[in-house]
């Protein structure tokens, strides 16, 4: 079992392959989306990120966290339970210097307010450097 417990220097951390570090940033992603910490969260993405979900379609930095903003006003407390993740990449080019994107895949468990749950998957993009570019979040 990979562990992905987030440490600031992990990302530097020449021992740990793209895929592992994409997917403790993705772990850290979730921890701080249960927290509704939109300060952790903001330098977790890239000023041109998208994020895409059955309501919303946001499109750069500054709205995707109006957005957040917005659903975590609308909720007294949301927790995100990953309940499995697989990495999404052209594993040739991993090795490379290239910009060949990580994507994780993740199917979570959110629950709202202590009492609904929802099934969601999300496919997250990162960039070279573990920034988030993309998410794409689908309910069901």
């Amino acid at each position: 079992m990979l562990n992905t417990e987030f440490k600031p220097d992990v990302l530097n951390d020449t021992r740990w392959t793209k895929v592992e570090k994409a997917y403790i940033t993705a772990s850290k992603y979730f921890t701080l989306f249960s927290a509704k910490d939109l300060e952790g969260l903001d330098e977790m993405f890239d000023s041109k990120a998208t994020l895409r979900d059955w309501d919303i379609e946001a499109f750069g930095k500054s709205n995707i966290f109006i957005a957040m903003k917005d659903v975590f006003d609308s909720v007294e407390s949301i927790e995100v339970n990953p309940i499995e993740m697989g990495c999404w990449a052209n594993m040739e080019l991993l090795n490379e210097e290239g910009d060949e994107p990580i994507r994780i895949v993740a199917e979570l468990e959110i629950t709202i307010d202590k009492t609904e749950k929802i099934s969601v998957v999300d496919i997250i993009e990162f960039t070279n450097d573990y920034k988030i570019r993309g998410i794409k979040a689908f309910k069901g």
